[in-house]
């Protein structure tokens, strides 16, 4: 009995409303483009580097 009551707190299969939906793809939207924008800039950086080292 005590653990068919775990069982169901574990896989209680809980839905979310359309606003906390939309919150979590926002986040996960702003996360890749944070992610992209890094490397971006990281390789931007790095051809500076490496240009200053080829002809400085």
């Amino acid at each position: 009995m005590l653990l068919q009551g775990i069982k169901e707190l574990l896989f209680k299969k809980k839905r979310g409303g359309p606003i906390l939906e939309e919150i979590l793809l926002i986040g996960v939207a702003i996360l890749i483009f944070a992610i992209i924008f890094g490397i971006i800039m990281s390789l931007i950086d790095w051809s500076q580097v490496s240009f200053e080292n080829l002809f400085g």
